[in-house]
């Protein structure tokens, strides 16, 4: 784990680890876990969750979290 300091104008923002894995149960057919982590600007998130492959909050955000990969990957870097 590294640590990365992102400056925001006037601000900076200490961003530990961020990581997002999501996989399929190993036992239970249509059940997705998710891990998150996030050790970023003062926040501490350490969560694993279960949820089905209907699960409407889940959908949402594996398309919002696919957006921001896409948008960070395709952004030009600053500098």
């Amino acid at each position: 784990m590294s640590l990365v300091t992102v400056s925001l104008g006037e601000r900076s923002m200490e961003i530990n680890e961020i990581r997002v894995e999501i996989r399929k149960h190993h036992v239970t057919p249509g059940i997705n876990v998710l891990d998150l982590i996030i050790d970023a600007d003062g926040e501490k998130i350490v969560k694993q969750t279960q949820h089905k492959d209907t699960d409407h909050a889940f959908q949402k955000f594996v398309k919002d979290i696919t957006k921001v990969g896409q948008e960070l990957a395709n952004a030009r870097i600053e500098g």
